[in-house]
């Protein structure tokens, strides 16, 4: 097995341990970013704690940008759709946000 393999099953069994992963609803839910609260720290004072609205449930949930799962920049924006696990260990505050609508690469450099 290789490091990197180990690495990422070590990285899960944690946070099974710590009480990470998805609340007695299994599995992912999808929502809409609905705010945005800046903290003032950061770079630029961009760092912040976002809120996602769950479509189904219609609970509110807060993460910040550290929760965001992309490559590159993460960036987020109000409206945007998502999908998201919730935290056992924290119930209001969704982890490993995943964009679902991702813009075309051709839009930024026209």
């Amino acid at each position: 097995m290789s490091a990197g393999r180990n690495t990422a099953a070590a990285r899960r069994s944690a946070t099974r341990q710590a009480g990470g992963g998805t609340t007695e609803g299994g599995g992912q839910r999808f929502g809409r970013i609905i705010d945005r609260q800046p903290s003032g720290s950061g770079p630029g004072g961009r760092m912040g704690t976002y809120f996602v609205r769950d479509d189904e449930a219609g609970v509110t949930f807060s993460f910040s940008y550290a929760d965001i799962v992309t490559e590159g920049f993460r960036t987020i924006r109000t409206g945007e759709r998502v999908r998201f696990l919730t935290n056992n260990a924290d119930p209001s505050h969704a982890i490993y946000v995943i964009r679902l609508d991702l813009p075309d690469v051709e839009d930024y450099y026209k």
